[in-house]
């Protein structure tokens, strides 16, 4: 099996996201840079990419996940929905 290399940018961003997932209400960046033990200057630029792409939303100084995340769970959930439902398919034909 082949091993490859971890990007770290992208592992950065996944923790920022990850945290934003966790909280009921807006964060500021240094409250972020906190608890994923990053530099300020780091969670803000990961932040500003990440609003570009409609993954994070800002209000004001704080930050919360954006509509960008809640496409990604509606495609997975839309995904599972048709398995489930080809899976329901083949039982009931296997049962006849």
């Amino acid at each position: 099996m082949t091993t490859y290399k971890r990007i770290e940018a992208v592992k950065k961003a996944g923790e920022i996201l990850k945290y934003l997932a966790n909280q009921k209400k807006a964060v500021n960046g240094p409250a972020i840079a906190t608890a994923v033990n990053l530099p300020v200057g780091t969670v803000m630029c990961h932040l500003a990419t990440l609003e570009d792409l409609g993954f994070v939303e800002s209000i004001g100084d704080r930050f919360v996940l954006g509509l960008g995340v809640g496409l990604f769970w509606s495609r997975m959930k839309s995904n599972l929905e048709a398995q489930k439902a080809r899976i329901e398919q083949d039982l009931d034909r296997l049962g006849n």
